[in-house]
């Protein structure tokens, strides 16, 4: 007596006698459809706050149903390419994953991988996201209790966390070149307890305040390199520019230097040319110092130079008042203070 046995049923695993034909991988596949629980997304990324459905899921949801139904699974990377994002290894890869069955055919899913990472597991990662969405796209995986088409919906493109709101911020010009707007923007971060949350910053992953904080001590770095290279360039300029205009370059000690125009002006027995010649000097030396600048425009009013007629700034050098020379620095001065101030 040939015992035969009926057809699968939801109450049970796909079987076979040797007289029947194994079910072909297109029928095994339907009944692995047929078995499959939903997945939801019980996976939390807490520091940008969104939910996920990982690759662990929808293995768990197909791995019984699969050996219930004799199919399995290989993987095949159809291409590759890797490129660097700062300190991020970014990887895309395109992957055939081959499904086979009881009778030997198989049938394949082609689909897309990407992924990034700061050591060694961006390729780990790509081909994870290709399998997770080969799964659940073959097998018509339901992805919450509700819809069999709901998507990525909790991605944190939909949903931005408030560490995002921060950061469009940050990346703004007036903010990210403005040590007063990062500094106010840090009490802020405080305030709101994002300091920890994770950000993606121009060198690699880190957090929001170590990327506020690490930016606004490069501007001041850049600012005090800047001053300093002004300070060490002064006197050379000035040698400079008491020779082109054919004038005496006062000792060293009498340099640049907060307060060196009062003295100056003090010196009431100099004659009238030397002392413009010396107020000349200092302005041209101090041309920076919007403080200094000042003091020299009220001594050259003081000695009564201040009408005196100079060379003008090269190349054309053209004849005018001390003051007015006077003016024009002083406008550089504070020029270069705002800009200064707002690096």
């Amino acid at each position: 007596m040939t015992n035969t046995q009926a057809p699968a049923t939801a109450e049970g695993p796909t079987q076979h006698t040797q007289n029947q034909a194994p079910p072909t991988i297109h029928q095994a596949m339907a009944l692995v459809m047929r078995d499959v629980r939903n997945v939801e997304k019980n996976g939390r990324n807490n520091s940008q706050n969104y939910s996920f459905r990982g690759v662990d899921d929808a293995i768990a949801a197909l791995a019984q149903p699969l050996r219930d139904h004799g199919v399995f699974m290989t993987p095949e990377v159809l291409d590759c390419e890797s490129e660097s994002r700062g300190k991020m290894n970014a990887v895309r890869m395109r992957v055939a994953f081959h499904f086979y069955g009881p009778a030997g055919d198989s049938v394949r899913a082609v689909t897309m991988g990407e992924a990034s990472d700061v050591a060694d597991k961006a390729s780990n990662k790509a081909m994870s996201a290709a399998l997770k969405y080969a799964l659940i796209h073959t097998f018509m995986i339901p992805v919450d209790a509700k819809s069999l088409d709901d998507g990525d919906r909790d991605h944190p493109v939909g949903h931005r966390s408030p560490a995002d709101t921060y950061m469009e911020r940050l990346r703004k010009p007036m903010v990210w070149n403005n040590p007063s707007a990062l500094a106010a923007m840090h009490a802020e971060v405080k305030a709101d307890g994002l300091l920890n949350a994770m950000v993606q910053g121009p060198d690699g992953e880190t957090t929001l305040g170590e990327l506020i904080v690490a930016r606004g001590k490069s501007l001041k770095e850049a600012a005090a390199e800047r001053e300093a290279q002004r300070t060490e360039e002064a006197p050379k300029a000035a040698a400079q520019v008491a020779a082109e205009h054919g004038v005496a370059q006062p000792p060293a000690e009498s340099g640049p230097a907060p307060g060196a125009a009062e003295t100056a002006v003090q010196q009431g027995g100099l004659a009238e040319d030397e002392m413009l010649d010396k107020l000349f000097l200092q302005a041209i030396a101090n041309r920076s110092n919007v403080g200094v600048l000042e003091q020299i425009i009220a001594g050259a009013k003081q000695e009564r130079v201040i009408e005196r007629m100079v060379d003008g700034p090269p190349p054309a050098r053209e004849r005018m008042t001390f003051g007015a020379l006077l003016d024009l620095l002083l406008a550089d001065a504070q020029a270069m203070s705002q800009e200064r101030n707002a690096a």
